[in-house]
Parts: C-alpha cells; structure tokens; sequence
C-alpha cells in the first residue's frame, strides 16, 4: 500500500538541515522526555525560551492538529497562557509528574502535568475561558478524546 509523503519540516541553517530532537519535542510538547524522563535538558526558563523560540513555529500547529484542546507546556512555563488554578489543594506526596524550572531570580516554579481533574481543572475547559479554543476546535478535540488520542507525531520520526 502505497504511503503519503511526510511532511518533514526541517530548518536549513548555514547549509545544513536540522530536525528537532525528541527529547526537545517532547519537553516542549509534554513538559519531559515520554520514554526518559531522566533526559530532561531544559532545567532552566532560559533553556525553555531558547528552544521554545527556535521551535515554536514547528511544535504549535503540529499540536494544534494532532492535540486540540491543548497546548504545548512550553506556553505554560513561559507564560503565554496563565497556568491552571487547582480546585481544591493538593495533598502532599501525590506522585503525579511534574517538572520544577528554575527561574532568572533562582527560584524553582513547579508545573504540574498530570493532576486528575479533581483538583485542577481539564485543560480544554481552561482554554475556553481563555478564548483560545473556537467551537471548531471543540468539536476536534471530542472527536480526539473518542478515538483515544491520535499519536502525536515527532519530528525525527519523520525525518530521512
């Protein structure tokens, strides 16, 4: 069965192609590597707004198709979106993910990823009191969550 041609998008810088990295996308994307989290590399809101700003016209519309209803947690972290407010206080030692991104004033800011909705409300209903998710989107993101979630698709799994 005959395959459609991927979409590859690669920057070309100083004659040569660069392809995001996984463990970036997925930090950008996820807040952690999915497969290690022991391979996070953006530690700081530096690190964040480098990669973020170099790949930021990469990450979004991929997100935006593939994930409606959400936003990449790099928007998060740097502020472009007001962070969630929790519902009702988090009791101690949960276990969920989170990541701890160390300020310019050297304090760590703590973002959690997986909070159930008990306590922090889903992130598509966040949005929407924002202004950010349309009808449109809405509607794709139902259809998403039905299907389960399609799989996000990574750069370097597109790249030859």
């Amino acid at each position: 069965m005959p395959r459609a041609p991927a979409k590859i998008r690669k920057r070309f810088t100083d004659g040569q192609t660069e392809v995001l990295d996984f463990e970036t996308e997925e930090c950008l994307v996820y807040g952690y590597p999915v497969l290690f989290d022991w391979l996070a590399t953006m530690r700081s809101i530096d690190e964040w707004e480098a990669a973020w700003s170099r790949w930021r016209d990469v990450v979004l519309p991929k997100v935006l198709e593939y994930r409606p209803g959400t936003r990449p947690v790099a928007m998060y972290v740097l502020g472009e979106i007001p962070r969630r407010e929790w519902r009702i206080n988090l009791p101690e030692n949960t276990g969920w993910k989170h990541i701890e991104v160390r300020g310019r004033d050297g304090k760590l800011t703590t973002h959690w990823l997986d909070a159930p909705a008990t306590f922090l409300d889903p992130e598509v209903k966040h949005l929407q009191r924002l202004g950010l998710v349309d009808a449109d989107e809405l509607r794709r993101h139902r259809e998403w969550k039905r299907r389960g979630g399609d799989p996000y698709p990574l750069e370097m799994s597109l790249h030859d």
